[in-house]
């Protein structure tokens, strides 16, 4: 991405970025719908870019946090987990998703098995974790928390069916020596055999925290407070979207804006600065050329009548940015 590309990045709200899971996570998608289509699960979640992980509550909508979507999104937020370790949470999530499209919360043998579902979360569960049980699985290592499965009925049948799942587990040779853990495992096993093949009971949707509600932008999100932002640019880009217009349906087809200030470049850097005293005509001329970059990588034009109204524009906009540019220095 280019400088300027990256400076409207930068403040552009979350909503307004264009964002596909499938075209950001194809690879862990596929991998996921092999995993899945090896046991004949026929359901596939709801996958949406949110604001974090989660599976919203007996639904199959999951929800993946958006800065997971681009390179760009991902170098701002930092210290993600690699491939392997975003498609472990996948496999948890989608362990949730299906204990919801099938109802097995509501099975009496599940209920043995991991507890009762509407049991309440509880904060502060760290503190009352048992770290040498041997009754539950271990899998969401990456995030800080092996004990994850102790938080909840339904995150403990995640995390078990994320391993049964995971086809590099082994889980029969990893958790031979944890009977209750191991009991667990087999009882996934069991269970998915039996609904192998079966349509889900409920294919409820709900997508909460979805990215498109997230008026912040970039900068915002991430509290830059202009610290990446090129304060310059920004203004170079409010001024020419200002100035120009976009191509839409409809309209009349636009004449290029950057062939237009290409055009008369040298004529406007010679009678701007002419009469701008300590003005030189290397910074209004470097102005022009951004201005052009603007123009081009922004696809901006104007109408042909415009065209004599638009160099006066230019030609008023270049005094001010040659005078402002001028006065700023002369304040040091």
């Amino acid at each position: 991405m280019d400088e300027i590309s990256y400076q409207k990045f930068l403040t552009t709200r979350i909503c307004d970025l264009d964002l596909d899971p499938d075209e950001s996570l194809g690879d862990s998608f596929k991998r996921l719908k092999r995993e899945l289509k090896a046991h004949q699960i026929v359901l596939w979640p709801d996958f949406y870019f949110g604001n974090e992980w989660g599976c919203v509550n007996k639904r199959i909508s999951i929800s993946i946090p958006f800065y997971y979507a681009t390179p760009e999104l991902r170098e701002l937020e930092g210290d993600l987990p690699t491939r392997e370790g975003i498609l472990k949470t996948l496999r948890h999530e989608s362990g949730h998703a299906i204990n919801y499209a099938y109802k097995l919360w509501q099975r009496e043998d599940w209920k043995e098995t991991f507890g009762d579902f509407n049991k309440k979360y509880r904060d502060g569960y760290l503190y009352r974790v048992n770290p040498w049980s041997k009754s539950y699985v271990r899998h969401l290592h990456y995030l800080g928390d092996p004990h994850y499965a102790q938080k909840h009925p339904d995150e403990d049948w995640a995390e078990t069916f994320a391993i049964w799942l995971d086809p590099r587990s082994h889980w029969e040779r990893m958790y031979r020596n944890w009977p209750n853990a191991l009991e667990k495992l087999a009882y996934v096993d069991h269970l998915m055999d039996e609904i192998a093949g079966e349509n889900p009971l409920s294919l409820k949707r709900k997508r909460e925290g979805d990215y498109t509600t997230i008026e912040e932008t970039v900068s915002e999100w991430w509290g830059l407070d202009g610290e990446m932002l090129d304060q310059e640019l920004q203004e170079y880009l409010k001024d020419m979207n200002e100035l120009f217009i976009k191509p839409t349906n409809g309209r009349r087809k636009l004449l290029p804006a950057w062939k237009l200030i290409r055009r008369y470049a040298r004529m406007l850097t010679e009678r701007v600065t002419l009469w701008i005293s300590g003005s030189n005509q290397h910074t209004a001329r470097k102005t022009l050329r951004r201005w052009e970059a603007i123009c081009q990588n922004e696809s901006l034009g104007y109408l042909p009548e415009d065209e004599q109204r638009k160099l006066i524009e230019l030609s008023t906009l270049l005094t001010y940015h040659v005078v402002d540019g001028v006065h700023h220095l002369r304040s040091y």
